[in-house]
């Protein structure tokens, strides 16, 4: 009877921990452009014209399940919102802009954040810039990246995002790394670092992508999320801490054509204990393609499964140095294995 009563009090003790835990799950896309090419617009297959034929929420309706569900839904922002052209840099091959009317697809989509650190950012210099900032407080999107970071608060823990872009990778490291020292210091319980950087179209993560990512790493970032190549690479973990090191494209309207097709969708669920100290988190990896139709980009990334799925998997697992948790049909994702956080950061 003593056997009982202790092992009853065990489990009670083990219940009680469990639900003194606290999760949030953040989802990330790869690129989002809302828009198109000034060129491409009055095209009837450009973004815009999809937008004014099939409405706000045929764009990401396939994942509408995953992004109203979670605590947070990211992306990046690979474009302007301005429904002037003023400042366009005809020097640049891509110029990326959609009309401020478009940031509508973001809430109807419960899409609540956005990284703008990233090439396309000052596509129409700063006039656009500064238009894109408006145009989200606006709808009500926060947005973070250029110096400026964006804290999310929930159940009583506060989640911080910042951004940064390759280009600028050496002058700004240092404003990066005193960023994420200082907003450690001031107590939020996790950070979460979006890296703009990598070779365009190059499967494999380069050097410089992974000596940043370990050095935020080293800073105090918990998370490193990665876009640009416009493909997919692979995974890492280091000092139990995930780096994603490309999602690929996700809903880009900068491209009518499908040059790359395969993406992914990425959940973390983050845990911490009840006094907010991070404990660990768990990836979720949903294959998916750019566009329902591969002949040409029709703007509404969709789910793949089976062997669309398994090939998307490989993609990863080909820049990834250890073996990946398959697809599971039944589950419909990569279900990855929980990493505690065993290894302490210490933050100067």
């Amino acid at each position: 009877m003593r056997r009982l009563s202790v092992l009853t009090l065990v489990l009670l003790l083990l219940v009680s921990h469990a639900l003194g835990e606290k999760t949030l799950t953040l989802t990330f896309t790869g690129d989002v452009t809302l828009g198109s090419e000034e060129h491409i617009r009055p095209r009837p297959t450009s973004f815009e014209s999809l937008d004014a034929e099939n409405g706000h929420d045929y764009f990401m309706a396939n994942f509408m399940d995953l992004f109203s569900a979670d605590d947070q839904t990211i992306i990046n922002l690979e474009g302007v919102l301005s429904d002037s052209s003023r400042g366009e840099n005809t020097q640049k091959q891509y110029r990326f802009r959609g009309p401020a009317y478009l940031a509508d697809i973001l809430v109807q989509s419960s899409i609540e954040a956005a990284n703008i650190s990233n090439n396309h950012a000052m596509d129409y210099g700063n006039q656009g810039f500064e238009s894109t900032k408006e145009v989200l407080e606006k709808a009500g999107v926060a947005y973070f990246g250029y110096s400026q970071n964006y804290i999310m608060e929930k159940d009583g823990l506060r989640i911080a995002f910042y951004g940064i872009v390759s280009p600028k990778f050496q002058s700004l490291w240092p404003r990066c790394r005193e960023e994420i020292q200082a907003l450690k210091a001031e107590g939020v319980n996790a950070v979460v670092l979006v890296f703009h950087a990598g070779q365009e179209y190059g499967r494999h993560r380069n050097s410089m992508q992974e000596n940043f990512a370990r050095k935020a790493i080293d800073a105090g970032a918990d998370l490193v999320i990665m876009h640009h190549p416009h493909v997919l690479q692979g995974l890492e973990i280091y000092k139990d801490r995930s780096i994603c090191y490309s999602l690929g494209n996700f809903c880009f309207g900068g491209n009518t054509a499908v040059r790359a097709l395969q993406t992914a969708v990425v959940q973390a669920d983050l845990t911490f204990d009840d006094d907010g100290r991070y404990l660990g988190q768990l990836l979720r990896i949903y294959p998916a393609h750019i566009s329902g139709d591969s002949s040409v980009n029709n703007f509404q990334p969709v789910r793949v499964s089976g062997a669309e799925a398994e090939a998307v998997m490989k993609l990863i697992q080909d820049d990834t140095g250890f073996d990946l948790v398959p697809y599971d049909e039944e589950l419909g994702y990569a279900p990855q294995s929980y990493v505690p956080a065993q290894t302490v950061i210490s933050v100067p």
